[in-house]
């Protein structure tokens, strides 16, 4: 599919938000040293697409995952720079588990301050220098499958085999940005990892960005339950090595893969005897959030956003969380457009989201235990599902 439209202008930027070794790392409850070295380094990408009147930035991170009041505060940063609405600005991440520690919550120790404000200016900065590049611009649609990496740790076979892509050229034909998606989690390397690196991402989008030119931009699918083969209860043991979870699988995997608010209610916290229990285990990986817990359980809901961006009339729809693959499955089929891009980890990512409901009686990690480690006093309810659902059909409804 070819868009030119009359007037469609895009831009894109690149900006480097390594952070220097020795900091904490987040992603697996197992693993508490520092890292030792920079593997590769973390991007932020930001892409701009205008049709003269509105504009959307979409800006993406190395990064596990941002609180949402984090995200809203950088996209308040792109407004003021640019004067783009903050509403028609994304924020996402491509949720590597080998990069800092940034939120509040996060496993894996704990967020410097100073690394997280650095990250959040760089971050807007790549979205004010992509508004800046606009120029004439033709947008290309297309979509492909890829079978044989992402596993659905949860158990049954259902994966998100799409592989949507986007790409902005300009009226020459020279190259601006290639957006592609894919939804598996950066899990390819494991707790005993503590060197710092984008994971399979970082390397698909190099080896797309040298065979097309341009910025590309990676933006994480519904992988809430989808890893690379690695059980959940994997980041919550020891950090022994394993053969599979190497850089250079995760290379191999890379090459493979070449607005709306919604308050999203929090479940019943734990009872007291029961924090109790688990604040007094001795080495016990959720001690310091049970002991948070007893000092105050936190709020009853989490505001997120949900949003829907148009791209010379292409729908782009960013679902907050970590959405699960049947989020992405039953969008396309409902708005009966099976290249749909739908990317998850974006608008704040407070915790898993399941869904449909039936995952609660299956209960699990992701379940009963995940919230523990970005801090809630609980999980999502399965109403929370089902208003993320709701917001996003809606509003992918109406981009048509």
């Amino acid at each position: 599919m070819v868009v030119t439209g009359d007037g469609l202008l895009a831009g894109a930027a690149v900006a480097d938000i390594t952070p220097p070794p020795g900091g904490s790392l987040a992603g697996y409850a197992a693993r508490t040293s520092a890292s030792t070295a920079v593997h590769d380094p973390l991007q932020a990408t930001a892409v701009a697409v205008s049709d003269g009147t509105t504009t959307s930035v979409v800006v993406c991170a190395d990064l596990i995952a941002l609180d949402p009041e984090t995200t809203r505060s950088i996209a308040r940063d792109v407004r003021d720079r640019t004067g783009v609405p903050e509403e028609q600005v994304a924020v996402a991440v491509t949720h590597t588990h080998a990069g800092p520690a940034v939120t509040g919550g996060g496993i894996g120790g704990v967020a410097d301050p100073a690394y997280v404000r650095h990250a959040c200016a760089r971050i807007a900065g790549a979205a004010q220098a992509a508004v800046g590049a606009l120029t004439p611009a033709v947008l290309r649609r297309g979509s492909g499958t890829l079978h044989g990496v992402a596993s659905n740790r949860r158990g049954g076979s259902l994966t998100d085999t799409v592989v949507p892509v986007v790409r902005l050229e300009r009226v020459d034909g020279a190259p601006i940005a290639t957006v592609f998606s894919y939804a598996c989690h950066p899990v390819t390397l494991g707790p005993g990892n503590l060197q710092i690196t984008a994971d399979w991402p970082g390397y698909a989008r190099r080896h797309v960005q040298a065979r097309t030119g341009g910025v590309v931009m990676f933006l994480q699918g519904c992988c809430g339950q989808l890893n690379t083969g690695h059980t959940a209860v994997d980041s919550l043991r020891g950090t022994e090595p394993r053969p599979d979870r190497t850089f250079g699988a995760a290379e191999r995997i890379g090459t493979r893969v070449a607005a709306a608010r919604v308050e999203l209610p929090l479940g019943e916290p734990l009872a007291p005897d029961r924090l109790r229990a688990l604040a007094d285990e001795p080495d016990g990986i959720w001690a310091d959030w049970a002991r948070t817990q007893l000092a105050g359980p936190g709020p009853e809901a989490v505001e997120v956003q949900v949003a829907v961006h148009r791209w010379g009339g292409v729908p782009l729809v960013f679902l907050p969380c970590e959405p699960f693959v049947e989020f992405a499955v039953e969008l396309r089929a409902a708005l009966g457009d099976p290249g749909l891009l739908v990317a998850g980890y974006s608008g704040g990512v407070p915790g898993y989201l399941p869904y449909p409901e039936a995952h609660y009686e299956a209960g699990g990690y992701e379940i009963c235990e995940a919230h523990r480690a970005y801090g809630l006093r609980a999980a999502f309810t399965p109403e929370a599902g089902r208003l993320v659902m709701a917001a996003a059909t809606t509003l992918a409804g109406e981009a048509r």
